[in-house]
């Protein structure tokens, strides 16, 4: 006898419930990295190792880190372009004291927070108070913190951390599970908590709905808006040192060599949020991170050209955009980019 929408299953749970949890990105993405681990894995036996595995996990922390604080910003209508040259600036900046003075790995997060939260609030600065469109001040900001990467690090390389900082970034908490991978999910768990439960989050999803509104309303929209540069700027900050202790090393062109900012938006479309701001959520932009990582990784195994890379993953934002069913037309987009937020001077 045929299943029936409504009819439970055998666990108790109804075909309608299963089919609208197969309606959720979160869940398509999970169905997805499974699908890709299946085909890679028949294909090439090596790909199922726990080593690979492994490395899928830890390669997409950076990512997954940077995504949160993407999703945030973009939850409230904005962008942040510059997180490239935030994450390497973090980066370079613990990684040459480490490397020569052996810095505390502890000192070292506070450091990379500092840095992180700093050009942040620059970004935020000039968005919510001075009232520049996002898309501007952080393409302004990104030329301008990769400068300042290119004169911080003065033809310079980090090439030889610390051992605490390696096996923080590659010591494995079980076989195929890396330390990193909990450092992500803790701030994966920890945005979550701030956007859902708390009432600065839920206001980064009334600004992302109407803005107009939310200010008539009495949201202090500027400072929220402020906020979501500072923590998006520190989570960057926060995966440069992740990215260090990962690979081992930093120069002047860390953070724009990965992509990191076309993989932190790419992440956080595919995992649901829209730029039209108020829908989406770290999980999602997690499970992306992840699904790019193993992705490129397949690519590889499959013997793909790496230069194809930047393309696949375009073309990942342009499925991730027309599949959203709340999508709206480049138009709307555009004029969204360039909006002055709410509440900004004129």
């Amino acid at each position: 006898m045929p299943l029936q929408a409504g009819r439970p299953l055998t666990s108790g749970i109804s075909l309608r419930t299963w089919l609208g949890l197969l309606r959720r990105r979160e869940a398509q993405l999970v169905l997805a990295i499974l699908a890709v681990f299946a085909l890679s894995s028949a294909l090439h036996h090596t790909f199922a190792s726990a080593s690979n595995i492994s490395f899928i996990l830890a390669d997409s922390v950076a990512t997954m880190i940077v995504a949160v604080g993407q999703t945030i910003v973009v939850l409230a209508r904005g962008i942040d372009l510059s997180v490239s040259p935030v994450l390497g600036i973090a980066a370079i900046g613990v990684g040459f004291p480490a490397q020569d003075s052996n810095l505390n790995i502890w000192l070292a997060l506070l450091f990379v927070l500092l840095i992180g939260i700093g050009l942040g609030s620059f970004n935020g600065f000039l968005v919510a108070v001075v009232g520049i469109p996002p898309i501007i001040t952080t393409l302004a900001t990104l030329t301008i913190y990769g400068g300042l990467q290119f004169i911080f690090t003065s033809g310079q390389e980090v090439v030889n951390i610390p051992n605490t900082y390696g096996q923080l970034g590659n010591a494995n908490m079980l076989p195929g599970i890396p330390w990193v991978i909990v450092i992500g999910a803790a701030v994966v768990g920890l945005a979550h908590f701030f956007l859902t439960k708390t009432v600065a989050g839920r206001a980064i999803y009334a600004i992302g709905n109407n803005a107009d509104a939310s200010f008539r309303a009495g949201i202090p929209v500027r400072r929220v808006l402020f906020a979501t540069y500072v923590i998006c700027g520190g989570l960057a900050g926060l995966a440069g040192l992740i990215y260090l202790c990962h690979v081992g090393s930093a120069d002047a062109t860390t953070g724009s060599d990965t992509n990191v900012n076309l993989m932190s938006i790419a992440a956080a479309l595919i995992g649901g949020t829209t730029l039209l701001g108020g829908r989406g959520g770290p999980l999602g932009a997690a499970l992306g991170a992840v699904f790019l990582s193993e992705a490129l990784q397949a690519m590889i195994s499959f013997r793909i050209d790496p230069i194809w890379e930047p393309a696949g993953v375009g073309a990942l934002i342009l499925i991730a955009v027309v599949s959203d069913r709340k999508g709206a037309p480049a138009r709307q987009l555009f004029r969204q980019a360039f909006r002055r937020p709410a509440g900004a001077p004129r």
